[in-house]
């Protein structure tokens, strides 16, 4: 992904201007800011999701995305229902999908009866797990996720920075915002400041 110039204003103010930054294979970009300083807009944008003021993003490879939110996205779905959902659309040999998601499930610690449960009336920590095992079974390029880290328990916190340096061995880029969870990720991250 290129981001290129890139400039939101929202009706208020000027939220970030001439933005830029490429994602190049196993990099790391860690994007800080303050509460409205428009970080979770900037991803939105890259996905096409917001419109920018001015500027360009090129994207060109599949993304697993990790919203701060998954209120609007699933209202009465099971993880169990969404996670086959993906599998099918995926088009995924059940098995090895099946045993990803177990393996990512147990290292989550995401227990086996959240399964059934609607999404909807899980904690913020489950949810997010939810989004975060989702993105890892797509198996992208790149990744964006927006607090990946927030509501998550000290074992999950561990097993995503470790999942994360995993994945960029690979290959794989993120683009990661945070709010005070840097401990957490490489030395090497590019940190842009909004």
């Amino acid at each position: 992904m290129k981001v290129t110039q890139l400039s939101y204003r929202n009706q208020k103010k000027v939220l970030f201007s001439n933005l830029s930054f490429d994602t190049k294979r196993n990099s790391l970009i860690v994007i800080e800011g303050k509460n409205g300083s428009g970080k979770s807009t900037l991803l939105k944008i890259c996905l096409g999701l917001v419109k920018a003021s001015s500027g360009q993003v090129e994207l060109s490879e599949r993304v697993g995305y990790v919203p701060d939110s998954s209120e609007p996205y699933f209202v009465g779905m099971s993880p169990q229902v969404f996670f086959q959902f993906l599998c099918v659309n995926l088009s995924l040999p059940e098995s090895d999908f099946q045993q990803r998601l177990e393996d990512l499930r147990a290292k989550f610690s995401f227990h086996h009866q959240l399964m059934t449960t609607p999404i909807q009336s899980l904690s913020l920590g489950e949810k997010k797990k939810v989004m975060l095992m989702a993105a890892f079974l797509l198996d992208p390029p790149l990744y964006l996720m927006d607090e990946p880290f927030s509501g998550l328990d000290e074992q999950s916190l561990i097993y995503l920075s470790e999942k994360i340096k995993e994945e960029l061995t690979k290959g794989k880029s993120f683009v990661i915002v945070t709010h005070g969870y840097q401990d957490y990720l490489s030395d090497t991250a590019l940190t842009l400041q909004l």
